[in-house]
């Protein structure tokens, strides 16, 4: 009688428990910043333009580092990933100064802008593409907070304090076809 008793009272705790744990594991705004590749456009063997679109898919601000323009906002920390055969996905990363802006993204909130890729890379650049062909996507680093955001800046830049690590929004994978090669 006492193990019958004990076992309904650890059932009934784990179904009474069960949705918090399940909250726990899907937080109620799983989603956050999207990134999307609208338009891929080759100009060149060394130059492609890329139409770019990050979206708030939250139900809070998410925070981005970049530079206000009067035409509308450059981001920073949008990395282009190139998949290597024998190395899995390489981010070339190309920043030399700490971006000057916050950038609040509301709710619902979008910024669309063209990033124009052009070889060599013009910038210092870790891991740099060497060729626009092959398969790609970009990563976009954001926060829930500025404070997060201008944290991890500093940290990027040499300056130690606390970790903070950043949300992370993937696109979908998509293909650059290399140039056909001229007949001789």
């Amino acid at each position: 009688m006492r193990i019958e008793s004990l076992s309904r009272m650890i059932l009934g705790s784990l179904l009474v428990l069960s949705p918090v744990w399940l909250s726990a594991l899907h937080p109620s705004d799983p989603a956050g910043a999207e990134i999307v590749v609208e338009r891929v456009k080759r100009v060149s063997r060394d130059e492609v333009h890329f139409g770019l679109k990050v979206s708030n898919r939250s139900k809070r601000p998410v925070f981005l580092a970049g530079m206000n323009y009067e035409s509308g906002p450059r981001l920073d920390l949008v990395f282009i990933e190139q998949r290597q055969p024998d190395q899995g996905w390489r981010r070339s990363y190309c920043m030399d100064t700490l971006p000057p802006d916050v950038i609040k993204l509301d709710p619902g909130e979008a910024i669309a802008w063209e990033l124009w890729g052009t070889l060599p890379m013009s910038v210092v650049c870790r891991n740099p593409i060497t060729k626009f062909e092959g398969t790609f996507r970009f990563r976009l680093e954001y926060f829930d907070s500025e404070k997060q955001l201008r944290t991890y800046l500093h940290n990027l830049f040499g300056v130690t304090g606390e970790e903070v690590r950043p949300r992370i929004a993937i696109s979908r994978i998509f293909e650059i076809p290399p140039i056909p090669k001229a007949d001789d």
